[in-house]
């Protein structure tokens, strides 16, 4: 994949259907690697869509008009939170995951964020080597994914 043909941008409300079709493609995708189920997600319906991304800037990576990848950020001023980063099969690796960080990072000033947090599950390897490489730390918290998920998993911030 060529990273030159590949656009990030962030949905608006009225996306809701572009933002579900790739949520459900990550969980089918990963579910080791989310806190929410491909069940949970099927059942909400466009109401429910429409408002997270009321609460959320949440970024799709395109190319030739097919999602590649996504990653929310939420929270106002302070310390935002890094949410729901995926990335298709045919374009890991091929940097779209860091065109994806980047918008977050770019984004960052817009919510007032001084500082991003994030939680990796234990295991996922790629992703605390993405978060990592681009000056994210673990602070020490663990826990679990919660909502009867007990896979741990850890903490890591920026400060910005």
């Amino acid at each position: 994949m060529d990273l030159t043909t590949v656009h990030v941008r962030q949905l608006q409300v009225a996306e809701w259907a572009v933002f579900r079709q790739i949520r459900l493609r990550s969980l089918a995708d990963a579910p080791y690697a989310f806190g929410s189920t491909l069940d949970e997600a099927r059942r909400r319906g466009e109401r429910d869509w429409r408002e997270l991304l009321v609460r959320r800037a949440q970024f799709v990576a395109a190319a030739a008009d097919t999602a590649v990848g996504t990653v929310g950020v939420t929270g106002d001023g302070g310390v935002l939170h890094l949410i729901s980063m995926w990335v298709a099969p045919e374009a890991r690796g091929t940097g779209v995951a860091d065109l994806l960080l980047h918008a977050v990072l770019d984004h960052a000033p817009v919510r007032g964020g001084d500082r991003i947090r994030l939680e990796v599950v234990e295991g996922n390897i790629a992703a605390e080597r993405l978060y990592f490489r681009h000056g994210f730390r673990r602070t020490g918290v663990r826990g679990t994914v919660g909502g009867g998920d007990f896979r741990p998993e850890f903490e890591m911030v920026l400060d910005l």
